[in-house]
């Protein structure tokens, strides 16, 4: 098994931001998983494992299962603001 260097893993430098709350720095923690060396074995092994949520392989995670973007917190609109 090859050592990778730490440097290169994202996650390893702010851990905090794979778990954020607000959709923009969820979304520039999957960015940053992009050139990881890990990526793929890191998202097989938190879908191995059921994650509960965070940012795993470059892909938001909630319940265990992969979601497409992660919603602003609060209620939706019941119905459309006029543009």
């Amino acid at each position: 098994m090859d050592l990778i260097d730490e440097a290169k893993i994202p996650c390893r430098t702010d851990p905090d931001l794979w778990f954020a709350e607000s959709p923009e720095d969820v979304e520039f923690a999957k960015a940053l998983c992009g050139g990881c060396p890990i990526q793929k074995a890191c998202l097989e092994r938190a879908l191995e494992r059921e994650e509960p949520w965070g940012v795993w392989g470059g892909e938001l995670i909630l319940r265990g299962t992969i979601v497409p973007r992660k919603r602003p917190r609060g209620r939706p609109r019941k119905h459309p603001v006029a543009a």
